[in-house]
Parts: structure tokens; C-alpha cells; sequence
């Protein structure tokens, strides 16, 4: 295992304790958190801040840089947690643009904490106004996401969007495919819920000298309406965002949590078949993961692609 502090590989001077890295398929930051052992009170001696850099490696498996967040000291102790975003990010800000497109924002937005943008599969939607409203950067733009059906992941100073319905229909890879009952290491749990599901969504607006009235209606979930009102250019606008709004709940109907031995080439973001479980057979989509790399553990969070949406 290699630790990286502000650039510089500090693994054989520290005794970790604990190393967890959680890897999000988007819509929150993945972190790291350690904790070592300091009767010596080096780190106190080194007098880490928050803001600066730390990365863990370990064969062929990167955590990305992240951005020290929270800082911890114990007797004997000493522990960071570190996001992938940067501290300056959860500013709140206002901002509007006009006659913009999805790409326009998403590249300043990046831009302005140095990041790179990638993107897969999506559509440079134009939009005649959008407002951001005392929302930090990232939570906003990951909402703008959600709006179009996309997802947005900040991994290793990278801001990713890709189109999640896409995302979900493909294939697992054939070497990490299945999981079956027997490859898991402790108790597992699958639910169907319906808390905040929702059957159908509408989207209510009004421009400058219309009402505008959109929907999405889920084929199959019986359920209550999801309805907000928000400023939408057009008609088509407002039935799009009703769908984007409406799997953004939805694909949390049936989730699952099963604990595995530690494999880091699982990834959030992609897909797995579980077998042998029983009802709750089938492909599942990676919401997230957490690698334990002292107790060679990997927790996965699943849940069931949409269908049609």
C-alpha cells in the first residue's frame, strides 16, 4: 500500500490503522478515511491542514487525489477524511446564465476549481435561463444533472457526467460478473421499498408569458405524484426534467448491501449479476463501494436498473 500526502509517498513513515476508501457513482464525493497509529506525535509535527492532498495506491487500485477534510487526534492516535472535492466547493453561490448550454456550465463550473470534464453520452441541451440560487457548485450542478437523466461523479480532480440510463444497460464485465451467495463474506440484505417512490412526476413552470406543464409516468410503479415547479423554457423542457426527477428517486426501489472479500477491481458505476440469493436474483448496478484495505473487506451498495426510463 503507498499513502500519498501533498505529493510526496509517506507510506514508510506511518503506521495506518485503518484505511477505507469509498468510491460513489456519483451524486456525492468519494473519501478516504484513515487513521494511524502516532504515539510519537509525528503528525502533530508535520501539522496537517485541511485542504491538502492525500491518495492511496495499492496493486494496480488508486483512490484518485483527494482533499483533506476533517482532521482527528486521539491518545495515540491520528486520523484524517479526505473528499473529492475541495473545501472552497460547499461555498454557496448565486449565479444565472442566459440562451446557455449544459456544456457551458459544466466546463466553468470545472473549470473553476482546476478540474478536468469528461463526459459520455450525453446531449448538449440549450436552455433559455438558469438560475443557480445560494447552491454550492458541485450540489448544483449535480441537480442540473439529474434534471437530464445524467449523473455527476468528481473523481481524481475530474469532474464526470454520463448519461446513467446508459450506464445501467451495460453489460457486466464477464471477468467480475457474478457474485453468488457463496463469495459473500457476512450478512446481506436486499429491499423493495416504497418510501419516496413515485408513480408519476410533473413539472410546473411558468416563462415570462406562459404556463408550461409537463409529466413522466412510470409504467411500472403504482405510487403517489412527485410534482414541482421550477422555470422551464418549453414543454418538451418540462417532460424531460419530469423523467430525469422522477428516476432520480425511483432507482432506489430495490437496493441491496452485501459485504465481499476485498476486490478492488469492482467500480461504482458499473454492473454485476448476483445468483443464489433468491428473489432478489438478477443485474444490479454499483451505487457504491467501500474498500476496508486493513481488513481486506469490500462493501458493495446495489440497486436495480430502471427499465424504460
Amino acid at each position: 500500500m503507498q499513502i500519498i500526502y501533498n505529493g510526496t509517498d509517506i507510506t514508510d513513515y506511518v503506521h495506518p490503522t485503518q484505511v477505507i476508501v469509498s468510491d460513489q457513482s456519483g451524486g456525492k464525493p468519494d473519501s478516504i478515511v484513515l487513521q494511524f497509529s502516532d504515539t510519537d506525535g509525528l503528525w502533530s509535527q508535520w501539522k496537517p491542514v485541511k485542504g491538502d492532498k492525500l491518495q492511496v495506491k495499492q496493486d494496480g487500485f488508486d483512490s484518485g487525489v483527494m482533499f483533506v477534510d476533517e482532521i482527528r487526534q486521539g491518545a495515540g492516535t491520528f486520523g484524517l477524511c479526505a473528499l473529492s472535492i475541495p473545501q472552497e466547493s460547499k461555498t454557496a453561490r448565486s449565479q444565472g446564465w442566459e440562451a446557455v448550454r449544459f456544456m457551458e456550465i459544466a466546463t466553468q463550473i470545472a473549470a473553476r476549481y482546476g478540474f478536468q470534464l469528461k463526459t459520455y453520452g450525453i446531449t448538449n441541451h440549450l436552455y433559455d435561463r438558469v438560475d443557480q440560487i445560494e447552491k454550492p457548485d458541485f450540489a448544483f450542478l449535480a441537480y442540473r444533472c439529474s434534471l437530464e437523466g445524467y449523473t455527476l461523479k468528481i473523481s481524481n480532480q475530474t469532474v464526470i457526467i454520463y448519461d446513467e440510463p446508459t450506464q445501467e444497460k451495460a453489460a457486466p464485465d464477464p471477468q467480475l460478473a457474478l457474485i453468488e451467495e457463496t463469495e459473500i463474506n457476512g450478512s446481506f440484505e436486499f429491499v423493495n421499498k416504497s418510501v419516496d417512490i413515485y408513480g408519476k412526476c410533473i413539472v410546473r413552470g411558468q416563462t415570462f408569458d406562459d404556463y408550461i406543464e409537463g409529466e413522466f409516468t412510470a409504467a411500472d410503479i403504482s405510487g403517489p405524484t412527485l410534482i414541482e415547479r421550477m422555470y422551464v423554457g418549453n414543454k418538451a423542457e418540462a417532460n424531460r426534467w419530469a423523467k430525469g426527477l422522477l428516476r432520480s428517486f425511483n432507482k432506489y426501489t430495490i437496493t441491496g448491501t452485501m459485504p465481499i472479500n476485498l476486490n478492488t477491481n469492482y467500480a461504482a458505476g458499473t454492473t454485476i449479476e448476483v445468483a443464489n440469493v433468491g428473489m432478489f436474483n438478477g443485474v444490479y448496478f454499483v451505487d457504491s463501494l467501500v474498500h476496508d484495505l486493513i481488513n481486506n473487506r469490500t462493501k458493495l451498495k446495489l440497486r436495480k436498473p430502471l427499465e424504460g426510463y
